[in-house]
């Protein structure tokens, strides 16, 4: 394959990165290279690091959650726009 059939957020946005390398250097399954649902599965590590951050900040575990999904719909509704132009 190649990074034009790249579904990873930076390559939908223009920059060069191809999904397999995108996969390895964020530690997420090979099988979802080239594929819409790499960016979900991002989307869920992102989810629980900013969840771990806030909690480790004094945030208490609810906050904490309902601060990380909210930025995860709000990333998740930037990343279904630019996959309806692929």
């Amino acid at each position: 394959m190649s990074i034009e059939n790249s579904f990873n957020r930076l390559a939908l946005q223009g920059v060069a990165f191809d999904d397999l390398d995108f996969c390895k250097q964020f530690n997420l399954p090979m099988d979802l290279a080239y594929t819409k649902e790499i960016n979900f599965a991002m989307l869920d590590n992102v989810y629980h690091k900013n969840v771990d951050n806030r909690v480790k900040a004094g945030s208490t575990l609810a906050k904490a959650k309902v601060d990380a999904g909210r930025d995860r719909a709000e990333a998740k509704a930037e990343i279904m726009k630019l996959l309806k132009g692929k």
